[in-house]
């Protein structure tokens, strides 16, 4: 399933296989590839409980290795969060937040459900490219200071967008049925069982923000000193 790439420590992975310095995660964000393509019910809590364990252990012990003082921030380290209030708080004629969220699910829910199709897929990604417009258009009407729900849930909509776009366009362009990702343009055959194409499709699709370009990293199955599990077909 999707996430952060994260090892078995809960430290977040770049695709060169480097870590990211005090970057960690565990949970349902987190994608340490323990389960596969399908992740089963009460998984992510499993991975919440054990990476989250692992995770608190490595934090720890770096503290210990690493005991400096934090490194300066760089220079305009915030411009980008000020930015983003800074819009809210001066926007006008805008679009309206729950609006444009409403209009965000019903094409998820529409074109990128549990069962997909090419061309409501295909369609998904221009909504979704549409709704992320009105996104950076929002306003809020409440440009209070304090418990400004409204800017709250104003910036929640900044985020939710880029889950939203990651998976339909990450879905679109994978053609093939691996675990939750279902697809009737890829039947069950002998050669593809549940439509699963190992052979072009056996691989972690990584969605990059600038231009949504996507990329490729290959499927690690031997992991550590662990014997490689084959896949199989998933029958249940």
């Amino acid at each position: 399933m999707g996430g952060i790439p994260t090892n078995y420590h809960g430290e977040v992975v770049n695709p060169d296989g480097s870590t990211v310095k005090g970057f960690y995660a565990a949970g349902e964000v987190a994608c340490a590839s323990v389960h596969g393509a399908n992740r089963l019910g009460t998984n992510s809590l499993l991975d919440l409980l054990v990476f989250g364990k692992s995770s608190g252990d490595a934090v720890v012990q770096a503290v210990k290795k690493d005991a400096v003082a934090h490194k300066d921030l760089p220079a305009g380290f915030a411009d980008k969060t000020l930015a983003r209030l800074n819009r809210l708080n001066t926007q006008t004629g805008g679009t309206s937040v729950d609006e444009t969220r409403l209009a965000m699910q019903r094409a998820m829910q529409t074109h990128c459900g549990v069962f997909r199709f090419n061309d409501k897929l295909q369609e998904g990604v221009r909504q979704i490219l549409e709704i992320e417009k009105a996104v950076a258009r929002t306003e809020i009407k409440d440009k209070s200071q304090v418990w400004n729900t409204a800017r709250t849930e104003a910036l929640e909509l900044d985020n939710l967008i880029e889950v939203a776009k990651a998976t339909m366009i990450s879905a679109e362009a994978r053609k093939e049925s691996r675990g939750a990702h279902v697809r009737d343009d890829a039947p069950d055959t002998a050669e593809n069982p549940n439509g699963r194409d190992d052979k072009n499709w056996h691989k972690h699709t990584l969605w990059h923000r600038d231009g949504n370009k996507l990329s490729y990293k290959p499927v690690n199955m031997t992991p550590l000193s662990v014997e490689t599990i084959a896949l199989k077909t998933r029958s249940y």
